[in-house]
């Protein structure tokens, strides 16, 4: 364990191997569950689409791709 600031709002948190705090990690799961939902019932929208529809932030959305 270590402690670590939060990637996205700059806390320091106890962490093993998390990068985002217990709120923010919140957080990402919402907009991660708003863009499946949408990707489920569009699958061929593109980027920009699932950006505007979701209103998730594109950094957001690249990263749940890259998962």
């Amino acid at each position: 364990m270590s402690l670590c600031n939060c990637l996205k709002c700059g806390r320091v948190f106890i962490s093993k191997w998390e990068t985002r705090c217990t709120s923010c990690l919140q957080l990402v799961l919402v907009d991660s569950n708003k863009v499946k939902e949408f990707v489920r019932t569009n699958p061929r929208a593109t980027l920009i689409e699932v950006y505007h529809q979701t209103g998730v932030s594109l950094q957001t959305i690249k990263e749940l791709m890259r998962a």
